[in-house]
């Protein structure tokens, strides 16, 4: 029988202060959300579950407000921790879980008052194209974060907050976004996006208005929210182009900061972190700094493309000084005019490197290549010399060089 079936519904003819007390047989309680009393339902099975009842009051609280990703998970976590003593009921509850149909949270999404546009962008299932790559401080950081959200119940019962508010500083293309995407996709969260850039209006009071509502929104439910060009309102309040509402604007903002339910995560991203203001920096409890991936973390990148490794460590110093984003539409391109040219991917992407890098073709590496590709051909060693105008032993060695690959 499904467990579904068989909850125990329980009712109440009076309030008492604000406590739960006993009611009915088999452990069923009587519970209270916002000191209303409300009719509590939680699964008799075989072997109970303990629930603790905050947990609990937050599964309520959730459902009420129709916020249905977040009720699910957090009925996924009771769930996960019913295995241990009835699998037979958690496989249940879960396939139950997987069946339902989505709900839309009653809170609509903020939209601005002149052109009825979405003021930001959601997503509730984060599916990232590639896996990031971090430099090992990035990594270690962010691991942090996941560790401290994923045991925040363990925190707070020591009197403890996890991270509620991160900075994202760095040029752009560096993942500061996708770090974002990251951490949304770990902790099973949507994420919202506002781009602050895009809802600067010449009529402050407007845009202070939007920046309102997309933060009361967020507040409504647990989510990651990015904002994203975070410079573009929090900057420094000292700056005489400056207009009052502006200023005014940029404590709203810091009060909304301060005042981000630890439910939630808030990630504010820069480009220009020289430009905040000085009170924003330490409204974060952490503050991460992106930058151009080195070469060995390029190697990385381009092995993860199907480069062979000594060919990824030679276009990682061809390639040095670029972002994540620019190796992407690189390697792109030169996918497209490999297939385009009849042409090896990894000569055209040193081609394209080097021309972009010094407007030269002429280079060790792109010699190895274009061997490597003619020997691949079953063109003799002495017809290669002859082709490229270089010695027989020069051939060889190249071949020996590339032979591990």
């Amino acid at each position: 029988m499904n467990p579904l079936l068989r909850l125990q519904k329980v009712t109440t003819e009076a309030r008492t202060n604000g406590h739960s007390k006993s009611a009915g047989q088999n452990g069923t309680r009587i519970g209270t959300i916002n000191n209303c009393y409300v009719p509590i339902y939680y699964f008799s099975l075989n072997l109970m579950v303990h629930i603790d009842e905050k947990e609990l009051s937050m599964l309520f609280q959730q459902g009420i407000q129709g916020n249905a990703s977040s009720f699910v998970l957090l009925a996924r976590r009771l769930v996960s921790r019913l295995k241990k003593s009835d699998p037979a009921s958690a496989i249940l509850l879960a396939e139950t879980l997987s069946s339902m149909p989505s709900v839309t949270r009653s809170v609509t999404q903020p939209v601005d008052s002149d052109s009825r546009r979405s003021l930001l962008k959601e997503e509730a299932g984060v599916v990232l194209e590639h896996e990031p790559i971090w430099s090992p401080e990035i990594a270690s950081k962010l691991g942090r974060v996941i560790e401290e959200r994923k045991l925040a119940t363990k925190l707070r019962l020591s009197g403890l907050e996890p991270m509620k508010a991160l900075l994202f500083k760095g040029p752009p293309g560096v993942g500061k976004t996708m770090a974002c995407q990251w951490i949304a996709r770990e902790l099973g969260l949507p994420l919202l996006t506002l781009d602050l850039a895009t809802v600067m209006s010449s009529l402050l009071g407007k845009t202070g208005t939007n920046v309102r509502a997309v933060i009361d929104y967020g507040r409504g439910f647990p989510c990651v929210l990015l904002l994203d060009e975070f410079d573009s309102i929090a900057k420094r309040r000292d700056d005489e182009r400056d207009v009052g509402e502006l200023k005014r604007l940029v404590t709203v903002l810091l009060q909304a900061i301060d005042e981000w339910p630890s439910t939630s995560l808030l990630v504010a991203a820069t480009n220009h972190p020289e430009l905040l203001d000085p009170a924003v920096w330490r409204r974060f409890d952490l503050q991460l700094d992106f930058d151009n991936p080195s070469e060995p973390a390029i190697a990385q990148f381009l092995r993860a493309e199907d480069i062979s490794a000594t060919s990824a460590t030679e276009l990682a110093a061809i390639y040095a000084g670029s972002s994540y984003a620019d190796l992407r539409r690189s390697v792109q391109s030169a996918r497209k005019l490999a297939v385009l040219s009849d042409r090896p991917f990894e000569e055209v992407l040193a081609e394209e490197g080097l021309t972009a890098a010094a407007g030269s073709q002429d280079s060790t590496f792109l010699r190895d290549i274009k061997i490597k590709r003619l020997a691949a051909e079953g063109v003799s060693h002495r017809e290669i010399a002859q082709q490229l105008g270089i010695s027989h032993p020069t051939v060889g060695r190249a071949l020996k060089k590339v032979k591990g690959d």
